[in-house]
C-alpha cells in the first residue's frame, strides 16, 4: 500500500512539474508573440495586430504620455490604418526579451516603422519600444506599450 502511493505521489508531482511553464518558455513564448506582431504589421493584418493586446488593463504611453489607455481606443487607430495605409514596415533591432516567472516577460527593441498611404504620404518613425506581455489563460497578450521615437532625418 505504501509503495502504490509514493509511486502515485512521485508520478503526480513529475508530471506536473514537466507541464508546469518556466521563464525558458516565457521567454520563447513571448519572442514568438512579439514576431507575430511583427508579421501581421508588415502584413496590414489589423485585426491580427489588435487581437494580440490585452481586453484588461492594456495602455500604450509615447514619451510617458498614455495615447491609448484601452485595447479598444487601439483598435480605432488600427481602423485608421486600414482605411488609409496600403504598405506598412515594422523592423525591429537589437531585441532583446526578459521573462519575469512563467506568466510575464518584458520585450526591449529599437524600431524603425514606415508607412505610406493612399494620398502618397510616407510616414517614417524610429526611435525604442518597450512591451510588456503575459500570459492570459491560453495566449500571450500585449499589456502595455512604451515607445520612445526619436526624431527620423
Amino acid at each position: 500500500m505504501f509503495r502504490r502511493l509514493a509511486v502515485l505521489v512521485a508520478a503526480v508531482v513529475l508530471s506536473s512539474c514537466a507541464s508546469l511553464p518556466g521563464p525558458e518558455e516565457a521567454a520563447s513564448d513571448a519572442r514568438k508573440l512579439f514576431a507575430d506582431y511583427t508579421a501581421a504589421f508588415n502584413d496590414r493584418q489589423w485585426d491580427r495586430v489588435v487581437a494580440m493586446f490585452s481586453d484588461s488593463g492594456f495602455q500604450w504611453s509615447e514619451n510617458g504620455k498614455v495615447e491609448y489607455a484601452s485595447k479598444a481606443a487601439l483598435a480605432s487607430y488600427f481602423d485608421g490604418l486600414r482605411a488609409n495605409v496600403v504598405s506598412a514596415s515594422f523592423r525591429p533591432s537589437d531585441t532583446n526579451v526578459t521573462a519575469h516567472g512563467a506568466d510575464a516577460a518584458q520585450i526591449a527593441t529599437r524600431y524603425a516603422t514606415t508607412m505610406a498611404t493612399r494620398d502618397g504620404r510616407r510616414q517614417l518613425q524610429a526611435g525604442e519600444m518597450r512591451l510588456d506581455v503575459r500570459r492570459e489563460g491560453r495566449a500571450w497578450k500585449i499589456v502595455n506599450v512604451d515607445t520612445r521615437p526619436t526624431p527620423v532625418r
